[in-house]
């Protein structure tokens, strides 16, 4: 249950997706409540490596925020619907941003382990079904196509906060499998091919989500291996949660700003929702 406080403050609202390796900045939510996955009705326990599987309630850089400290994925057993009902829960609460964060393997050979990602585009092959998403029955609305997926705000907030002398931070596609095995070498020159600058075994479903509700969205993506087939090195998942660990500093950094741009008032927010729905439609930003 959240605390009072949380339902009755004016301060702006955020909605943060932590992946593998990446709760670090759980740790710095203020006065958090932590809700397990499990004590929510519809949602299962999460059984991934690196993913706490519980959802925070707090203060994070002057802001309110509910986060997912870990998420579900396919691999582990889970259908369309359940993947992106704890996104669907969030998106719920109306929030002023939503800031999804994961570990991917890098297809393209100019990223290095340790770059950071936007996502302003992906391929959803998740369940092999191109295009899926996480509808209820009878809502068709996530089939409409050319929604864009990235604020462009967003964006650039995290360009320039991500970016320093020596690290660096792309904006590329993202391809969704559902895993749980890395990728063999033919699989990744196949990805490669397609467009894809990076796999996962997530985030897109609630991109798609949180896109389709109108909400202001950015996915940011960890290289935490290099899936390069010619220069193959075997990835192995305590790489992956090291490489994304590192990072989180970067990331909470990005976080923080996003939060300090967001408008101080709830009065304010359907009006900046709507100001912004303009910005997405920029000709790099992901299709959903």
């Amino acid at each position: 249950m959240a605390p009072d406080w949380f339902a009755s403050s004016d301060a702006p609202l955020m909605a943060v997706v932590l992946g593998s390796g990446l709760g670090g900045l759980a740790d710095s939510i203020e006065a958090a409540t932590a809700i397990p996955f499990d004590e929510v009705p519809g949602l299962p326990a999460a059984t991934a490596s690196g993913h706490r599987g519980e959802f925070l309630l707090g203060r994070f850089a002057g802001a309110r925020i509910v986060a997912m400290a870990g998420r579900l994925h396919a691999y582990e057993g889970h259908d369309a619907a359940t993947l992106g009902r704890g996104m669907a829960l969030m998106a719920g609460l109306a929030p002023d941003a939503v800031i999804l964060s994961c570990a991917a393997g890098g297809l393209n050979p100019r990223y290095q382990t340790g770059d950071l990602v936007i996502v302003d585009d992906h391929i959803h092959l998740i369940h092999g079904q191109m295009g899926i998403a996480a509808l209820t029955p009878g809502d068709d609305s996530g089939l409409r196509c050319g929604r864009w997926t990235c604020d462009a705000t967003f964006a650039d907030i995290a360009e320039r906060i991500g970016r320093t002398d020596t690290a660096r931070v792309h904006r590329g596609t993202y391809l969704a499998v559902s895993g749980p095995n890395y990728e063999t070498r033919a699989e990744c020159r196949m990805m490669r091919n397609w467009g894809a600058d990076l796999v996962g075994m997530s985030t897109v479903p609630e991109v798609v989500l949180s896109s389709r509700m109108g909400l202001r969205t950015i996915a940011i993506a960890v290289v935490t291996n290099m899936a390069v087939p010619d220069a193959p090195i075997a990835a192995s998942h305590d790489d992956v949660l090291t490489v994304s660990s590192d990072a989180g500093t970067r990331l909470q950094e990005i976080v923080a700003a996003i939060a300090e741009s967001l408008p101080p008032q709830q009065a304010n927010r359907q009006d900046t929702r709507q100001s912004h729905s303009a910005d997405t439609h920029h000709p790099r930003k992901g299709l959903a």
